[in-house]
């Protein structure tokens, strides 16, 4: 994996989690940047006693025509307090968004616009989501981005979280699961410490 790749994130992509967390549906997409630093593998998740929350994404990788062309599971990691708080100040959420180990990201796959994944958390599901439930497609998020961003081939997007977000707790087993047309192509797990 590139490690010198931007981590592009883009938020409240889906209207059902802006309204759970209390925030506005931005009009237009909106992004963030996590470093390449953060990147790390479904394993062991550190859950800051539970401050830490789950935030399940498919992740595109970006081709030589800035179009996607992979896509893994990923989890956008937050701590919550840390991002409540620097919100409250009006600041920005780098402390709570790009930290070590914020940026879960699973095996690749050829990308595909059906893609469906959902997370759970010791056998239970709690997240479940769809590119077509999105308010803009990858190709509008990716266009938007580009209009500004110094998007390059190799980058990665973060595509936003569908609602269900929460805390993770030592203990608890994740298993997030990519789907094509009802099959699961793809899973991974991790172990939250």
């Amino acid at each position: 994996m590139r490690l010198d790749m931007d981590v592009w994130c883009a938020i409240r992509t889906y209207p059902k989690h802006a309204q759970e967390l209390g925030n506005l549906v931005p009009q237009e997409p909106v992004f963030f940047l996590k470093p390449s630093s953060s990147i790390t593998t479904f394993d062991r998740i550190e859950t800051c006693d539970g401050d830490v929350h789950h935030e399940i994404e498919l992740v595109l990788k970006i081709g030589p025509d800035i179009m996607p062309i992979q896509m893994a599971l990923g989890l956008d990691l937050t701590k919550r307090s840390v991002q409540d708080r620097l919100k409250s100040n009006g600041l920005p959420w780098a402390e709570a968004k790009a930290f070590v180990g914020s940026a879960i990201i699973g095996d690749w796959v050829d990308y595909d616009p059906r893609a469906e994944y959902s997370l759970a958390i010791n056998q239970k599901e709690v997240q479940r989501g769809s590119l077509s439930e999105m308010s803009w497609t990858p190709g509008k998020l990716i266009d938007k981005l580009s209009s500004w961003a110094p998007i390059m081939e190799g980058d990665v997007l973060f595509t936003g979280t569908p609602a269900g977000v929460g805390p993770l707790r030592p203990g608890d087993s994740l298993t997030a699961s990519l789907y094509i047309d009802g099959v699961c192509i793809n899973a991974q797990s991790a172990e939250c410490v």
